[in-house]
């Protein structure tokens, strides 16, 4: 997708010379020993005006909570830009939180997992709107359709 030859995570140990997916630049404070680098709540991820998140959330800045090794390698984020991926999320030292595809009509990449912020009947703003894009595209589907026959 990004057009990098021998692209990897460091996560697969390969001996590539290009990372994309590196370990997290730097841990949370007071972590249990065993623990993800990235781990709980984190208070302070600035999302980017006129992005699909921000219209999700309606907020500048946002708490979520991560449970995470891995980020995105900051050398390689021209990269994902020029892909087509810009990153509409970032953490407190400009770290990348998130990317999404503006041509996509759902596509958002996180770092962190609404999953764990998700609580019954108050789901996630990612989640819901993953929900209405589902339900979106099921209808237009069923418009197509009608206007086939």
């Amino acid at each position: 997708m990004l057009g990098i030859k021998d692209a990897d995570s460091a996560e697969n140990n390969s001996g590539s010379k290009n990372i994309v997916v590196s370990p997290v630049a730097c841990a949370v404070p007071n972590r249990t020993p065993d623990a993800p680098k990235l781990i709980g709540t984190i208070p302070e991820i600035r999302i980017r005006p006129g992005s699909y998140l921000h219209s999700f959330y309606k907020q500048d800045t946002v708490a979520e909570e991560f449970y995470c090794n891995y980020e995105v390698n900051p050398e390689f984020e021209w990269a994902i830009a020029e892909a087509g991926f810009p990153v509409v999320a970032r953490g407190a030292n400009g770290e990348v939180r998130a990317i999404e595809s503006p041509q996509h009509r759902f596509f958002v990449a996180t770092l962190f997992q609404p999953q764990l912020a998700s609580k019954p009947g108050k789901p996630h703003p990612i989640i819901v709107e993953f929900l209405r894009a589902a339900v979106r595209w099921k209808n237009q589907r069923i418009e197509d359709s009608v206007l086939d026959l």
